[in-house]
């Protein structure tokens, strides 16, 4: 059995939006809760959800302090304009990434070549802008995309009316996370799947085992500080092995699909798959990208975060929605009209609400440097207007749930663009009820893993009139 002081490792890196670290840094000038010898704050750190533990302690130690867990110490930082200043003012100083103590990524992501992972050298800008010209290219509404993606939305409605007003779990993978993953797979490939067919199986259970297997709190962890333990039947570690011979299997199923695309383009077709620019990217001469780079890349970049976080996001939506339906009687007002600006503040309030990512990926400087030294409310985004308030609002500026700087988040604008025609979607179908199973939508209720997720619940999906 795997004990709590072991497993506690895994908040080392975890912040509320982001975990630096600070390499040649005199860590006794910050301030601090004393642990004990050897291993520091460990067991005063809640195991699954230390960014909780984080944010009590701010009340008491400030924005930024220092925490310690055995040998390993590292920076929390818990304010906007901490955040703000390591993430954006000084991006480029702690645009690193922190791979070591990271066995489980090192494992599943081929030793970080991919864009998450890596190091932001030459490899890392080449990925990012390849990746970041399709996503754009995908959200400027080129009708062969723009076609299949509104086809996945509609099978969405079709699936929500299937239930026949009957109390349903819309976690179910034929729900929102088959819209989103189908969303992801038309950037990709330019085609769907259905959920019986291999590559969606494939995919769906990749997504569950990475979100429980590299958890930044909880089990496993311990892989991370003591990868020996690997030799002596870790549980984690035999899930890993087997999640890595998944992503090899998707990465051909893949291949295959683009090799079946390849026939069928038309003459003088623009090819405009994301798997097809990667490739190309890396048959140039002098090209620093392996096939490991496009494999962590297309996997854990494009597929597992893009469509983890954003069907995750929409699940508990629902789930608030049904909680408040003054929220929701608003929203249908503004979309039987035309989308106005409540529902573009609901969005935003929903990843505030509810950010499926609250401790972010670590960041390390690579030079010295410093740093300083519960109700949904969408009108927290509305002016006295009553239009959504600018980007330079301090509602909005706070709003980081992609992240920021150099590291920001690559699918932002798809992930926003594709919340909004879901929600609009649903909110100009159906009226959102509760279910037979309830699940609290605390934020800090949420089960704990790489993604944050709703506990099981049900809601009904009555067709409006």
């Amino acid at each position: 059995m795997e004990s709590y002081w072991i497993t506690a490792l895994c908040s080392f890196g975890a912040i509320i939006l982001s975990a630096i670290w600070i390499r040649r840094r005199s860590w006794e000038q910050l301030p601090n809760y004393r642990g004990l010898p050897v291993f520091g704050n460990m067991f005063q750190v809640k195991r699954e959800r230390p960014e909780l533990t984080f944010t009590e302690w701010a009340k008491d130690l400030g924005p930024v302090f220092s925490v310690k867990m055995l040998l390993k110490q590292f920076v929390v930082l818990i304010s906007f304009e901490a955040i703000y200043e390591a993430l954006v003012k000084k991006g480029k100083s702690f645009s690193d990434r922190a791979t070591k103590d990271a066995f489980r990524m090192g494992k599943l992501s081929d030793q970080f070549v991919n864009i998450v992972s890596m190091p932001a050298n030459s490899t890392w800008v080449k990925l990012r802008k390849v990746c970041h010209k399709k996503i754009k290219m995908y959200d400027t509404g080129m009708k062969r995309i723009e076609d299949i993606s509104t086809g996945t939305i509609n099978h969405l409605i079709e699936a929500f009316k299937n239930t026949k007003q009957e109390s349903f779990n819309p976690s179910d993978y034929i729900y929102m996370y088959n819209t989103v993953m189908n969303t992801i797979m038309t950037l990709l490939l330019c085609r769907t799947f259905s959920t019986d067919s291999g590559i969606f199986k494939k995919i769906a259970h990749f997504e569950q085992g990475f979100r429980l297997n590299i958890l930044p709190a909880g089990r496993g962890a311990e892989l991370d500080f003591c990868p020996w333990l690997r030799f002596f039947g870790n549980e984690t570690y035999k899930q890993i092995q087997s999640l890595v011979e998944v992503r090899n299997q998707i990465w051909e199923l893949i291949k295959e699909e683009a090799l079946r695309g390849d026939k069928l383009l038309q003459e003088n077709e623009e090819d405009v798959r994301l798997v097809t620019a990667l490739k190309d990217a890396m048959a140039e001469e002098d090209s620093e990208l392996s096939e490991k780079n496009l494999r962590g890349a297309v996997i854990i970049d494009i597929v597992f975060a893009g469509t983890s976080t954003t069907s995750n996001s929409l699940c508990i939506y629902l789930n608030i929605i049904t909680r408040h339906p003054e929220v929701q009687t608003k929203l249908q007002e503004e979309v039987d009209k035309v989308v106005g600006s409540e529902i573009m503040a609901t969005i935003p309030e929903l990843l505030r609400y509810s950010s499926v990512a609250p401790l972010g990926a670590t960041h390390m400087s690579h030079e010295d440097t410093d740093i300083q030294g519960k109700n949904p409310q969408p009108e927290r985004f509305l002016g006295d207007d009553g239009g959504l308030v600018s980007a330079s609002h301090h509602n909005r500026r706070h709003l980081m749930p992609f992240g920021a700087g150099p590291r920001v988040c690559l699918g932002e604008v798809l992930a926003k663009s594709r919340i909004f025609l879901i929600i609009t979607s649903l909110a100009q179908k159906f009226d959102i009820l509760p279910g037979k199973v309830s699940a609290p939508c605390d934020p800090r209720l949420l089960l704990h893993g790489a993604v944050l997720s709703s506990a099981k619940f049900e809601i009904v999906a009555k067709q409006r009139m």
